[in-house]
């Protein structure tokens, strides 16, 4: 059973179990991949810094010492605006989480409830207990900082991030990078391992949607 901590929202209704989501159910797109981009590593923080509108659809699982849980993921992110909107549901379509922000407005509507706030990490600290680096992460999906003291190592060869590492608001994460796919002329890691303590979320991308 899940609740993200004592005291906090419990979500274990609606949850799907984590082994679902780490049980290898294929997730991996159809089409025929295209070749990686061959570029350094500047040229690829340069190119998809650009990058400001895309969307991922997949899954995502939040493990820690306590429980496993996993839903389905969909995820829209416009920097230009700016806003985002994310949903988790589990594999019944059941509805888990749904987000919507605009610039420092944000509405997130779980458990039946509608919480909004102007500081969108407080406000999930306030309904889930969980501190996520929200904004970070539109930037560490991509595979490039978010900070300048955001350290990254890359694959000798590809030339591709493995791992980044950050002190994010006085915490240590830690995110590792897997399976690349070029998306429109991006090379776009489609899984993920983001790290915290005793907390480990998983996500695998089954599809990139990219423009600008």
């Amino acid at each position: 059973m899940f609740s993200f901590y004592k005291g906090k929202l419990h979500l274990s209704y609606y949850f799907a179990l984590a082994s679902v989501f780490l049980s290898g159910c294929s997730l991996i797109p159809t089409q025929e991949p295209q070749a990686l981009v061959e570029q350094t590593q500047q040229q690829r923080i340069n190119q998809l810094s650009q990058l400001r509108q895309w969307q991922i659809k997949g899954k995502i699982a939040f493990i820690d010492k306590n429980a496993r849980n996993s839903a389905s993921l969909s995820w829209k992110v416009n920097e230009n605006l700016p806003s985002q909107q994310l949903n988790l549901t589990t594999y019944l379509g059941i509805n888990v989480l749904q987000l919507d922000s605009n610039a420092n407005s944000h509405e997130i509507q779980v458990d039946g409830k509608t919480y909004h706030g102007t500081n969108l990490e407080a406000l999930v600290y306030s309904i889930t207990g969980l501190t996520l680096p929200t904004q970070a992460l539109t930037y560490w999906l991509k595979g490039i900082p978010y900070q300048k003291t955001d350290h990254i190592i890359y694959q000798e060869v590809s030339q591709l991030p493995t791992s980044l590492t950050s002190q994010y608001n006085n915490e240590l994460w830690q995110v590792n990078y897997a399976k690349y796919q070029q998306i429109n002329g991006y090379n776009l890691a489609t899984q993920f391992s983001i790290k915290k303590d005793d907390l480990l979320i998983k996500i695998i991308v089954n599809d990139w949607s990219t423009s600008n």
